[in-house]
């Protein structure tokens, strides 16, 4: 058993020394950068060079930024420009190392370097790359020309050097596309019947001229800043007008149930003055239909109204809209049958309906007790009756 025991001993003791610290940001200096030739932004195609050189902070740090003894630390050098050349040179204390590399990923080992406490580690890692400006797909785009990982460290340990790239073809596109949806959404608003404001539109507007002002001048960060806030305000906008043509075709619907209620109470009483017509049945049997299919009607406008106080608008929006005919067509109906039962006498039998759809409960509960006194007096009682409603 001992034999087993020791081993394994010296080995959870050994390994810790041979594990790299950690490096973190404040082992670094700010690393030194130069890009040639130095601008605010560059188009695809051109071609950069580039230094990035790497410093320890403090002779302490020198030691650090290199491996362990036999346990060198890793760097690996990553960039996004086409046809990279690089050269990577590791300056230790006495000596360098220096190498060229063709890819755009280049990894290098930094090793352990020590004579005494004033004579140790490394005194800089530069990294010189030439190559060209990618092209992108959006139209402003922050794009690494070098970026360093390296092993055993936090993963901002070095800041990574980055360019702005223009797509200008993409600005033009962006601006047209912009404009072109404000368009299609205010045409769909207005299809709807829906309200809104026109200032909104004009604001989009306003932004895209302005857009189109910069880049004639160049300033393609200020146009995407314009062309960003174009973008914003319309993506508000349409946030909205699934809501506002819900609650649009909500009030339509809703005027046309309540004007078909309404009518529906008046000629449950018109009835009982043709009940000894030849058409009475037909009449009775129609108003039934007629009464059934409001009722439907109106539980899926319930449905409707609680999808969108769920806030389910679309939803809401495309029920509503497939209602609309329905509702129409019952309110048509209603109306020409309240014309037929008129037509049995030469009197007008219903009552004037240009009344308030704010005294409709009020309507209801008249017409309710209307029925019963009709139902309990003679027909001259009645007719005296229905002129005191009216």
């Amino acid at each position: 058993m001992k034999k087993i025991v020791i081993p394994l001993l010296l080995i959870i003791l050994i390994a810790p020394a041979l594990a790299l610290e950690t490096l973190t940001k404040d082992n670094f200096d700010t690393p030194e950068i130069q890009i040639t030739p130095e601008k605010v932004f560059y188009m695809p195609g051109e071609e950069l060079s580039v230094t990035y050189k790497i410093t320890p902070k403090t002779q302490n740090d020198r030691e650090l930024i290199g491996g362990e003894k036999d346990n060198p630390r890793s760097y690996t050098f990553k960039t996004s420009l086409e046809n990279a050349r690089w050269t990577v040179s590791i300056n230790y204390y006495i000596g360098s190392w220096a190498e060229d590399f063709l890819n755009g990923v280049v990894k290098i080992e930094v090793k352990y370097f020590y004579l005494d406490e004033q004579r140790k580690g490394v005194r800089s890692i530069d990294v010189n790359l030439t190559g060209k400006v990618p092209s992108i797909s959006k139209r402003l785009e922050n794009v690494d020309v070098v970026s360093v990982s390296i092993e055993a460290a936090e993963e901002d340990a070095l800041p990574p050097l980055t360019i702005k790239v223009v797509n200008t073809q993409k600005f033009g596109e962006d601006i047209q596309k912009v404009r072109a949806d404000a368009a299609s959404l205010k045409s769909d608003l207005d299809s709807a019947g829906v309200q809104y404001n026109q200032s909104d539109f004009d604001e989009i507007s306003s932004l895209l001229s302005s857009a189109e002002n910069f880049v004639s001048q160049g300033k393609y960060v200020e146009a995407n800043e314009k062309i960003t806030e174009a973008e914003e305000k319309l993506k508000e906008i349409a946030s909205q007008a699934d809501k506002l043509k819900a609650e649009t075709e909500r009030d339509h619907i809703e005027d046309i149930l309540n004007r078909a209620y309404l009518n529906l109470s008046v000629l449950e009483i018109a009835l009982n003055k043709v009940a000894d017509s030849k058409n009475y049945t037909t009449y009775v049997q129609t108003y039934a239909e007629l009464k059934s299919k409001y009722d439907s009607l109106k539980k899926q406008f319930d449905d409707a109204n609680k999808m969108i106080a769920d806030k389910k608008y679309s939803a809401a929006y495309e029920k509503l809209k497939a209602m609309r005919p329905d509702a129409e067509n019952l309110l048509k109906s209603i109306l020409e049958l309240k014309t037929k039962i008129e037509n049995e006498k030469p009197e007008s039998i219903f009552p004037s309906l240009k009344l308030d759809l704010s005294l409709l409960p009020y309507i209801a509960a008249a017409v309710a007790a209307a029925v019963v006194v009709f139902a309990a007096v003679k027909f001259r009682g009645r007719r005296r009756k229905w002129d005191e409603l009216r």
